[in-house]
């Protein structure tokens, strides 16, 4: 009698853990990122009457003679499946679309979650909203090949976001060009035209090159004050009885400051720049009359500031022009007043001069057993020796997840499966 009580008492207790855990389950059913917990029983021991007996002659095998004394909780599993997504609209909240656990740090502590409700302190540094937990992130620098592009560092630090800083202006430096001049365009006679004595700034006006043989490339430049001028290419298929050449004349169309560049472009029978052509040169604006510094600025006709190959640069093919300015390294002073992040985990700073800069990549950690994590409450886990060491990486690399800005993550409970556990919990309890 004793012993059937006490198996009751062991039924009783598991079933009373049962039901904590569906408890606990459905009062997080609204919680950012939270992770339910599934519980497993397993039955404790056996006390053996009678051991087994193999067949004999004349008499067959006799089974053992046990009597179970109880059940007892097998495993409280945390199941990591993917929680639906909420749109929230705030640029700091950010969900997890697949793996991964967004790395933070308490102190020295490193803590990883999938709750992506973030905020801005007082310090502007992004941190978990209620837990005031550090996220962390690679800090992206400029390439030193391409000032086009950005790296990631190699060391996780904290993010901070300058909201409200300034952006100093930048004067440019490099201008680059790119696309077509068209080889079957007419050579100009330069008995009619010469390239070396057009003035664009001549009063009266001097005549333009033939429309059929050239073409004009604009972009806006920057001095070092941020002040915008416009900087004109013209282009003109001169030859010089080479059909393979072109000059070119480089000025700001409003004379503000009066300012002319020329030279030429020689093309090899690959429509590419030829060996030892002049694809960077370097010319110098004097914006001293407006206060600013006078400018060294290198025109790249083939890409080569930016380490792309010739074909990506200015060509000569039997297509129409189509050659443009494409890329300056200037700006005027700007101020950030937002500040978004993309599915890759970038943080790009937005700046009301119009440029848009990747400031950080938010971390992601993947670990072989998810279910190995340890809680330690506040939406966090923590690595443990069945867990894995953290694999940190970035969003859609090495098996990381995807992020989605201005969402969040909400719980992954089913709010009518955890009711019928709790029946089922409940019946277990009763008997």
């Amino acid at each position: 009698m004793l012993r059937s009580l006490m198996s009751g008492v062991s039924g009783a207790r598991g079933h009373q853990t049962f039901l904590d855990v569906v408890a606990n389950n459905i009062a997080n059913i609204n919680t950012v990122g939270f992770k339910k917990s599934s519980v497993t029983f397993q039955d404790l021991l056996y006390q053996t009457h009678r051991g087994a007996m193999p067949p004999g002659e004349g008499r067959g095998g006799v089974n053992s003679v046990q009597v179970g004394l109880g059940v007892r909780v097998a495993a409280i599993e945390t199941i990591h499946t993917q929680g639906n997504i909420n749109f929230t609209g705030g640029n700091t909240d950010v969900a997890i679309q697949g793996e991964g656990y967004f790395v933070v740090m308490d102190g020295n502590n490193r803590l990883f979650t999938r709750g992506g409700n973030f905020m801005l302190d007082s310090d502007n540094k992004v941190v978990q909203s209620g837990t005031g937990y550090r996220v962390q992130g690679f800090q992206m620098v400029t390439d030193p090949t391409d000032p086009t592009k950005y790296n990631r560092s190699s060391s996780l630090t904290d993010i901070t976001i300058p909201v409200g800083s300034k952006m100093e202006a930048r004067a440019t430096q490099t201008v680059g060009f790119r696309c077509n001049l068209d080889s079957r365009s007419p050579l100009v006679d330069q008995a009619t035209w010469d390239p070396a004595t057009w003035d664009p700034y001549a009063d009266p006006p001097m005549d333009p090159p033939p429309t059929a043989s050239s073409h004009k490339s604009q972009i806006e430049i920057f001095d070092s004050l941020g002040n915008a001028h416009n900087l004109e290419v013209l282009w003109v298929h001169t030859g010089d009885g080479d059909p393979n050449q072109w000059s070119w004349v480089a000025y700001l169309p409003d004379g503000n400051p009066p300012f002319t560049a020329r030279g030429s472009l020689t093309f090899g029978p690959d429509g590419k720049p030829a060996a030892g052509a002049v694809t960077q040169p370097t010319v110098n604006i004097d914006f001293t009359s407006l206060g600013a510094a006078s400018s060294d600025i290198v025109l790249d006709f083939a890409g080569e500031s930016f380490d792309k190959p010739p074909i990506e640069g200015v060509t000569q093919y039997g297509s129409p022009f189509t050659t443009k300015g494409y890329f300056q390294d200037g700006c005027a002073m700007g101020v950030m007043d937002s500040f978004s992040v993309s599915a890759d985990g970038t943080v790009v700073g937005t700046y009301d001069n119009g440029q848009n800069i990747p400031l950080y990549k938010l971390s992601l950690a993947t670990f072989i057993n998810p279910s190995g994590l340890t809680k330690v409450g506040d939406t966090v886990f923590r690595e443990s020796t069945n867990s894995g060491l953290a694999r940190i990486g970035v969003p859609l690399e090495d098996g990381a997840g995807a992020l989605i800005g201005g969402a969040l993550e909400m719980s992954n409970i089913d709010l009518t499966e955890e009711f019928t556990r709790l029946i089922t919990a409940q019946r277990g309890f009763q008997a």
